[in-house]
């Protein structure tokens, strides 16, 4: 049993029904919040559950989706006001030989009571981590294609949720291959060259992590003719598992997160990085961050970056702070305003009870009240918390 943890947060409410413990991404929409589970939870149960969060004190869960054998339903992203892209990813190895590649599509017009109304066929093992641009009206997908080695960006136009039409596929040069398999992920390995996930678009301009392939800056000017600007890798050195790419604001720098793995935890790789993109075709890593080592190394579970809100703010009173989950670190607020030396300014672990593992704080989400949804990997479910910094 351990005591929360918290500096400049407060917990508002928790669900431990969230995705049965073991939860990846979530979304919230409407005062509900849709979270994939991951096979980390207890029962070992793929799907995803949606939760009541309209009184963010008394969270409930109101639904459940089992996902079908050989697929993984980790990643969900909520298309304009309705509806729901949940991804049907392969697990690995034989357990997911067959299955089928692609994403599931939920009508949420009723929040608590999703109605699948179609799905998208995707070859390979099945996209990963993808992204939704409501406001451009775009998805996109991390997943194999043909003449490609690895995952690469596939658009898509999805102003009609119901039937996405693909509008490119794109992905780094030294990617094509004449020789690729599909499906050779998804458990790639730390220094693998292939799209993580999710790119994320301001402006004309695309930034994507793709994992031991480092950080690209795309034009995205024409959408269905993308064009690498600028390129940047630190594996190797660095372990690789670049997760995340995000621009700080409107300001000309990224933050880009490093995943933490499950077989091996590093001392000094898999943290949190702030790159210079003043030069486009020059990307440079400027500084990195990470929470105190000793503190939380030793610690059962994975030990280093994940995933950050994948929006930080140019104004107001959140204006350059990162919301960053940190595994068995918890949740840390990092303020990102002096590039060169980013600094914490707030941390959120949650308790631990009596014969539950250790926090693996895995993903994060926001509202429109600016609550923060924390979703743990293992066995702690949903957290609610409010910043107070």
């Amino acid at each position: 049993m351990r005591a929360e943890e918290a500096h400049n947060f407060r917990l508002l409410g928790h669900d431990p029904s969230a995705a049965w413990g073991g939860g990846s991404l979530v979304e919230i929409s409407k005062g509900f919040a849709y979270v994939g589970a991951v096979a980390g939870n207890r029962e070992k149960t793929h799907g995803f559950t949606v939760h009541d969060v309209r009184d963010p004190t008394k969270p409930k869960k109101v639904y459940e989706f089992k996902a079908p054998p050989k697929i993984q339903m980790h990643k969900l992203r909520v298309v304009g006001d309705d509806f729901l892209y949940v991804n049907s990813e392969a697990l690995p190895g034989e357990a997911g030989k067959g299955a089928r590649g692609g994403f599931y599509i939920f009508d949420i017009s009723k929040p608590g009571e999703p109605r699948q109304v179609g799905f998208f066929d995707m070859p390979g093992s099945g996209p990963h981590r993808f992204g939704i641009d409501n406001k451009l009206k775009l998805g996109f997908f991390p997943n194999d294609a043909p003449g490609w080695e690895r995952r690469v960006i596939w658009s898509m136009d999805i102003s009609d949720p119901l039937k996405p039409e693909v509008i490119s596929i794109f992905g780094l040069p030294w990617q094509k291959s004449d020789t690729a398999e599909l499906g050779n992920d998804p458990t790639p390995d730390e220094d693998a060259k292939t799209l993580h996930g999710p790119p994320i678009v301001r402006d004309n301009r695309m930034y994507c992590a793709f994992w031991g392939g480092g950080v690209a800056v795309i034009d995205c000017t024409d959408q269905r003719s993308l064009k690498l600007l600028g390129h940047v890798s630190w594996t190797p050195p660095f372990i690789g598992s670049t997760h995340t790419a995000c621009p700080v604001g409107d300001r000309p720098y990224l933050v880009v997160t490093d995943e933490a793995r499950a077989s091996k935890k590093y001392w000094d790789s898999q943290f949190m990085w702030i790159v210079d993109i003043r030069d486009e075709a020059n990307p440079v890593p400027l500084s990195t961050w990470f929470p105190e080592r000793e503190k939380y190394f030793d610690r059962e579970g994975r030990f280093g970056a994940h995933n950050i809100v994948e929006h930080i703010a140019a104004d107001g009173p959140l204006k350059d702070i990162v919301f960053i989950t940190y595994f068995n670190a918890g949740l840390r607020a990092v303020d990102v305003s002096d590039v060169f030396r980013p600094r914490e300014v707030g941390c959120y672990v949650p308790a631990r009870a009596d014969g539950q593992r250790e926090i693996q704080s895995n993903d994060i989400a926001t509202d429109e009240h600016g609550r923060l949804y924390v979703i743990d990997r293992w066995d702690g479910g949903m957290h609610i918390v409010e910043y107070t910094g």
